[in-house]
């Protein structure tokens, strides 16, 4: 089967997927109505709105006020919200698409109304935006970067990501991200000096964002001061180490890896990565941190952590015995993908590693909320497509451990509502539930001020003016339910399988350079068979039958 087919068949399966949810999900009544009686929770205001009254007119909000002034016309309808509480909508932050049709369901089902997509075919989510943008389709408003920009022979998926060898290939793509209406640059671990400052001096002259990845050879205040505007995952950890220059040396260093490749002795590769983030932790300063916290709020750098992603990398043995009623909405393939055996770091995981990421991962608990206290602002993005995560769902999960982390209930909203809106500077439009703002929100059953999981009891969501009542969001849910046989569709549609990379973010801790040749050598040796596909030095591994890894379904995909 050509690779042009099965690319035809992709972006056709991801298009007709997203059609059939503009057609089949069938809105609420569009009449102009009246929400009564209802307590408003604007995360960041002091204290809630009580007994509130707020009008939709199209896709608007033209009045909030207290109930008992307001003065209902015949041309309402009504809808008696006593005991409930409305949130502004909420932002995913950092996700990619899996399959856009069962994505957007799910999304608007748990009141996601918002989404940055960090990286996918531009010729899909372009016109996906577009789409929805133009009222021709439903689904959550999108911000999108299109395909990630990273450094030559990437291990990004290689069906969304443009590698770069130098300054001016870099601009051209800036150029041509600009001229495709993209909404921000996603920049990734292997861009090289030169090619990471090109981008930003481009994008700045072109008056697009910067957003992404810390590439391993910038540390975070270079970052930071250079005007990238957001860093997701843990990146801005290693900016409290007093090791940062160090640490950084240490990446660009291939020997272990190379040594791996020699002799099969493929843990040498997981001891290596937890040699050099032990040394970054062990020369953790908080005072250093400190200053690099007051540096990216001054300089308005905002901090995407993926709580979700990380925990889910962390505690993967844990997550794959949990009896989660979520997994209905993953197919068996992708069910099977995530048993931690059947990826290539978890499965050549030692002790070492084990023990450095539970450690850093606790650390990045305990540093979000102190980021937090110092002014950085805090984004909640859930990286859909890593294992364990789910589109709408694992948003909330995110809001929790905020929580969990220190912020408050509000604070946590924060991140899901006013901080997205004041990145996108769509602050007059997102965020509030006010006059003029858009009418884009969530009504709850309890009050998430008192326990944040009340997030999750959803009576209705408001898209764009339209009323969806929780018998409407439970047919959406049913229809994004995966049946059993149908992964053969969902490894054809592509959608999700974002294992490109070698060992996903672990692997990031080594440099493009001079490993290359040898990255794509040791995909040939791990891969074969008519699922793998290695082409102009980049692989895209679907399946692992032969050679030292016989057995594994997958390479461990960590953040994108």
């Amino acid at each position: 089967m050509s690779a042009r087919f099965i690319n035809f068949v992709a972006r056709s399966l991801f298009l007709v997927a997203a059609l059939v949810f503009a057609a089949g999900t069938g809105l609420g009544q569009s009449l102009d109505y009246a929400i009564t009686h209802v307590t408003v929770v604007n995360p960041g205001s002091e204290r809630p709105q009580l007994d509130r009254t707020i009008v939709v007119s199209g896709r608007t909000i033209t009045a909030v006020v207290p109930s008992k002034d307001f003065k209902p016309t015949t041309s309402l309808r009504l809808i008696d919200a006593q005991g409930k509480f409305v949130i502004p909508g909420l932002w995913d932050m950092h996700m990619h698409f899996r399959d856009a049709g069962r994505d957007l369901k799910m999304d608007v089902a748990y009141g996601v109304l918002g989404l940055r997509d960090m990286g996918d075919v531009a010729k899909e989510v372009f016109p996906l935006r577009d789409a929805i943008a133009q009222g021709k389709q439903t689904g959550p408003k999108i911000v999108a970067c299109g395909p990630i920009v990273d450094g030559p022979d990437s291990w990004s998926n290689p069906k969304f990501t443009v590698s770069v060898k130098s300054a001016d290939e870099a601009r051209a793509v800036v150029q041509s991200l600009k001229e495709q209406r993209a909404d921000c640059v996603k920049v990734y671990d292997g861009l090289s000096r030169d090619s990471y400052f090109a981008i930003i001096d481009e994008a700045k002259k072109l008056g697009v964002p910067v957003v992404g990845h810390l590439p391993s050879a910038i540390g975070v205040r270079e970052a930071s001061q250079a005007g990238q505007r957001s860093l997701e995952h843990g990146a801005a950890l290693a900016g409290g180490s007093t090791a940062e220059a160090a640490y950084i040396q240490r990446r660009l260093d291939p020997s272990a890896f190379q040594e791996a490749l020699r002799t099969k002795n493929f843990t040498l590769i997981p001891a290596k990565i937890a040699s050099d983030e032990t040394m970054m932790l062990d020369h953790f300063s908080q005072k250093v941190a400190d200053e690099t916290y007051s540096l990216l709020a001054r300089n308005g750098t905002f901090i995407t952590p993926t709580l979700v992603t990380q925990r889910a990398l962390t505690f993967p043995d844990d997550l794959i015995k949990e009896d989660d009623s979520r997994m209905r909405y993953v197919s068996s393939e992708e069910l099977n993908w995530w048993k931690p055996e059947n990826g290539m770091l978890t499965r050549y995981r030692t002790p070492e590693y084990i023990t450095m990421r539970k450690r850093e991962y606790d650390l990045l608990l305990t540093e979000v909320h102190r980021a937090q206290t110092m002014g950085v602002h805090l984004l909640a993005g859930t990286d859909i497509t890593i294992p364990f995560t789910y589109p709408g769902f694992s948003l909330h999960d995110e809001l929790a451990l905020f929580v969990k982390a220190g912020l408050s209930p509000s604070q946590a909203l924060e991140t899901a509502t006013t901080n997205p809106a004041l990145l996108l500077g769509l602050s007059k439009e997102w965020g509030h539930i006010a006059l003029g703002f858009g009418a884009n929100f969530v009504l709850l059953n309890a009050d998430p001020l008192m326990d944040i999981a009340n997030t999750k009891n959803i009576y209705a969501v408001v898209l764009s003016g339209e009323f969806l009542d929780r018998t409407h969001l439970d047919t959406m849910l049913r229809e994004a339910e995966v049946s059993r046989d149908s992964s053969k569709a969902w490894s054809a549609s592509g959608q999700g399988y974002f294992i490109g990379k070698l060992w996903g973010e672990d692997l990031a801790t080594f440099p493009r350079s001079p490993i290359q040749h040898d990255l794509t050598e040791m995909a040939k040796i791990f891969s074969s068979g008519e699922h793998s596909q290695v082409r102009s030095g980049v692989s895209s591994i679907t399946s692992l039958r032969d050679g030292p890894f016989e057995g594994c379904t997958s390479w461990e995909s960590g953040p994108l």
